[in-house]
């Protein structure tokens, strides 16, 4: 059965979200620099500053386009990335500044800067960008995005279950109401499962169980207004794919699987190894159609050793920090891309390298720092890190580290 996305969202509860209120008078001063005009074969960015990890590795990766010239917004008046090397100028908006202003405020240094595309980085930045988006086309081009009510779908793990249901993707069973007869709805269910916060990210919050008396004592303990879902534990191993979307139609992508097991049993691992897996791609794509995608994603997928199948089990609506990793050992550059996309520049469709990648201060912590070593442990070269990255922007990184900015 198809649902709509409205109907989607009446049926959980949910609304999208919606535009700002209505703007006040903008209190940031007009950039006093003239407007710069767009020169062939440069693209101007104005990148909207977004969490600190994930806006470092979007830069590092629009540093390595030619022709590519960053400019900062932020509301951050000590922002780190003031000091980057990668960025032309900043311009800070006030902190408590309406979504309606900073969209005002964005055209202005549109003008001063010749900016051509918007480029927000984070949840948080893309929602502002779709739900300002015609005051913001007045004056230049927004990354590609998917409607309000998609966007809301693919970011909420309940949504996306629910959604997945309805267009028979496969996805680990899933019960989205947790509060309503989930004694009976466990009866059936297979266990370990899996309690997860509906907002969390990077395994954050993800407890397993193994009986339904120990779940129903954890649900029975959530504070009041929480929201979780209950997934089985699927037997098998993890492989996510990054994608890049526009008008339905796939751009560009990558297959990757992790090398070095993490501290948490559900965080991500930063090491990884590109792969290639035509399952996995045929499953994300019939998602991402259905879902009527626009703009870039990381699926976080399964392979599920019981049922034979890859399953998705959910999706980060944003840039994703192993981006980097795409760019630097893969060969694809989803920033740069969903950049030159937006400004309708040509993208030539090319097949991605197979190789592996992990951060550099990752690699120095397993190669140098106290651990176990095991015989037939995966050995990383200097190659395989993003070390012209740790070098390549020190002015950054000096201000985090002496301003203990968190």
């Amino acid at each position: 059965m198809n649902t709509s996305p409205s109907q989607l969202l009446k049926f959980v509860g949910r609304q999208p979200v919606m535009a700002a209120s209505p703007p006040l008078a903008v209190t940031a001063p007009r950039p006093a620099a003239p407007p710069v005009p767009a020169r062939p074969g440069r693209l101007t960015v104005l990148m909207l500053e977004g969490e600190y990890r994930l806006t470092g590795a979007v830069l590092l990766c629009l540093s390595r386009q030619p022709g590519v010239r960053v400019h900062l917004l932020t509301r951050d008046a000590r922002s780190p990335y003031r000091f980057s090397s990668y960025v032309r100028t900043t311009y800070v908006a006030p902190a408590n500044l309406p979504d309606a202003n900073l969209a005002t405020f964005a055209r202005e240094v549109a003008a001063a800067t010749g900016a051509e595309v918007l480029l927000p980085v984070d949840v948080a930045g893309m929602r502002f960008a779709i739900a300002q988006r015609p005051e913001l086309e007045k004056a230049l081009r927004v990354l590609p995005l998917p409607t309000a009510s998609y966007y809301e779908i693919a970011a909420d793990k309940g949504l996306l279950a629910a959604f997945m249901q309805c267009h028979s993707i496969p996805a680990p069973d899933t019960i989205m109401d947790i509060q309503t007869n989930l004694a009976a709805k466990l009866g059936q269910f297979r266990f370990p499962v899996l309690l997860k916060p509906i907002d969390g990210a990077g395994g954050r919050g993800i407890v397993k169980y193994a009986s339904a008396e120990a779940l129903l004592a954890a649900v029975a303990a959530l504070p009041a207004g929480s929201r979780y879902i209950v997934q089985n534990c699927i037997e098998g191993y993890d492989i996510d794919c990054n994608v890049l979307y526009h008008n339905g139609r796939l751009v560009a992508h990558s297959i990757q699987k992790g090398l070095v097991p993490t501290a948490g049993e559900y965080a991500p691992t930063e090491a990884i190894e590109f792969v290639r897996n035509d399952a996995v791609l045929a499953v994300v794509d019939r998602l991402m159609r259905a879902l009527r995608w626009n703009g870039v994603a990381h699926l976080d997928l399964r392979y599920d050793a019981r049922d034979h199948q890859i399953k998705v089990i959910e999706i980060n609506t944003r840039f994703w920090l192993t981006v980097v990793g795409s760019a630097l050992a893969a060969g694809v550059n989803f920033p740069a891309l969903a950049c030159l996309v937006a400004a309708g520049r040509p993208v030539a469709p090319a097949p991605y390298a197979l190789g592996r990648y992990i951060p550099f201060a990752s690699y120095c912590k397993y190669q140098f720092g106290p651990r176990e070593r095991q015989p037939n442990e995966i050995r990383f070269g200097l190659r395989d890190t993003s070390v012209r990255a740790f070098i390549g922007d020190p002015l950054t990184k000096l201000y985090r580290f002496l301003t203990d900015k968190d």
